[in-house]
């Protein structure tokens, strides 16, 4: 297969950026969208189609830039040069996605495909006009890209009575899994932990006996800057009515004051990472984690294995395991965790672009089961070998790695591995032979008494207006709670959560609590 270098152009934007202070500028609507379209597929320069692409930060050593990968050429050839487009990616880092977007929008300077996995920002470029109605361009160039979705998930786009958003497909709905240094529990004769306290018994029994002889440098439980504490945190709730669930703040949620003094009192007692507050992208508790100091963590379901957390842990140290396990329990006895919906991120194109034509002929042609298959696969006797029952199974090489190394980021429009068939899809995304109980149990524990967030049939206006001084707020709330003497714990979280209630929190609790009653009526 050959691809021809010069059309791709590479594009990353350097993390010097900051969020703008102010609202989105308002964005002009200038030409109709898809001003250029009638340039693509004829002879003459070929047209320029920007598509966002997330910087996760975990390039192997070796491997090309996620912008000279093996399908940012796969899809140049394949869509790009047939239709007279250089496919030009734009990287945002993962972490600062929402922050990063907001600087481009603003500037006018946003990719002509750009996703979230926020509703809050999503719903702030809507009401500010900063993206384009699909409705008619699904309708004219989109076909395939319906039919692949269908009419409910395609129904989550649609804000105001109009479709802003194309709904990527989640395949999995487990979100988070917790897991365990089996090899660590081996070694000191423990079983893996089934309730809070023996979650707590493992913790000091890494901290104090080091298993994995790490010189003193042992972390029992790993966690990052910015870290979802779900499910941990969320089985210290109380029982609570489905209006309370809808509408308070989780800060405010009983019980979840006793969750974060349990991180406390982890924190004070040296079982939890000591410098997390620092970790804002991650890249510690990564390196932590692949060299072999930490014991217990909660990644999301399936992470160690797509971001090669596992097989490079192997590497560094042989004879490693990890385990999914589901120790946290709530006071019915369950195992409750947040599971995601159908949705997951959001697809759009800024008023901005004038590609927007060429993005949803994109989409629509990325909707074919082949090209998601060559997508999420990569090629036969390199990255993967096909088994018996017609499952992709993922080769264990050094080559292998370095291609499918964020493999899924470029089928944006699927969200996991899609067969087109229920069974064959469970199974392909267990398709690493190596890994394969690790990820069915993974799937099995993230989605066991899952419980989806509460959502809304209308925007809440005060959640667009406050989410990201609410969202900045409620990290240091965890920071500063968490890290705080356990004499201080109670005045530094009552405190800091009258805080987030003030500058915005109520406004937020009160809109919703007037949208789920709204709801409730019909």
């Amino acid at each position: 297969m050959k691809f021809k270098k010069s059309q791709i152009k590479i594009v990353s934007w350097p993390l010097t950026f900051t969020l703008l202070a102010g609202a989105l500028a308002a964005c002009s609507g200038g030409e109709s969208p898809g001003g250029g379209a009638q340039d693509s597929g004829k002879k003459g320069s070929p047209v320029t189609l920007k598509i966002e692409l997330f910087d996760r930060g975990n390039t192997p050593p070796g491997a090309p830039p996620l912008t000279e990968s093996y399908f940012v050429k796969y899809i140049q050839e394949k869509f790009g040069d047939p239709n007279n487009i250089k496919i030009e990616f734009v990287t945002v880092p993962r972490t600062e996605e929402v922050p990063k977007l907001n600087v481009l929008m603003s500037a006018n300077e946003a990719p002509d495909l750009i996703f979230s996995y926020s509703d809050p920002a999503v719903q702030n470029w809507i009401k500010q006009g900063g993206l384009t109605e699909l409705g008619d361009l699904l309708n004219q160039h989109g076909p395939n890209l319906k039919k692949y979705l269908g009419d409910k998930l395609l129904n989550y786009g649609v804000i105001n009575g109009k479709q802003y958003t194309i709904p990527a497909k989640r395949i999995i709905l487990a979100t988070h899994t917790p897991i365990i240094r089996k090899d660590w529990l081996d070694k000191l004769g423990m079983q893996p932990p089934k309730t809070t306290d023996e979650f707590y018994a493992v913790l000091k029994a890494f901290k104090e006996k080091d298993p994995g002889n790490t010189g003193g440098k042992v972390i029992p439980y790993g966690i990052r800057y910015n870290n979802n504490l779900d499910p941990l945190v969320r089985t210290f709730w109380k029982k609570m009515t489905e209006e309370e669930y809808y509408t308070l703040p989780d800060l405010m949620k009983p019980g979840n004051k006793d969750g974060y003094r349990f991180l406390n009192k982890l924190y004070n007692e040296g079982l939890i990472s000591p410098d997390f507050a620092l970790d804002k992208d991650g890249k510690k508790f990564q390196a932590d984690l692949v060299n072999g100091q930490i014991g217990f963590a909660i990644t999301n379901t399936n992470e160690p294995v797509y971001m090669a957390y596992y097989s490079t842990l192997q590497k560094n140290v042989p004879g490693a395991t990890l385990l999914p396990v589901d120790p946290f329990t709530n006071y019915e006895g369950k195992h409750v965790k947040t599971v995601y919906h159908p949705l997951s991120a959001h697809l759009m194109i800024p008023k901005s672009s004038k590609r927007a034509v060429e993005v949803i002929k994109f989409l629509n042609w990325m909707s074919d089961y082949k090209v998601i298959f060559d997508l999420q696969n990569g090629t036969e006797g390199v990255t993967y070998k096909m088994g018996e029952d017609g499952i992709p199974l993922f080769l264990d090489t050094d080559e292998a790695k370095k291609v499918m190394y964020n493999y899924l980021d470029y089928s944006m429009l699927i969200n996991g591995k899609d067969m087109g068939d229920p069974e064959k899809t469970l199974k392909a995304n267990a398709a690493d032979p190596k890994y394969k109980d690790f990820t069915m149990n993974s799937i099995k524990i993230g989605e066991q008494d899952g419980q989806l967030p509460a959502r809304f049939e209308r925007p809440i206006e005060a959640q667009i207006k406050y989410s990201q001084t609410l969202g900045d707020k409620a990290v240091e709330v965890y920071v500063k709670s968490v890290t705080a003497k356990p004499a201080d714990f109670d005045k530094v979280y009552d405190d800091m959560v009258a805080e987030y209630m003030k500058i915005g929190g109520k406004e937020v609790m009160d809109e919703q609590l007037k949208a789920y009653q709204e709801m409730k009526k019909k």
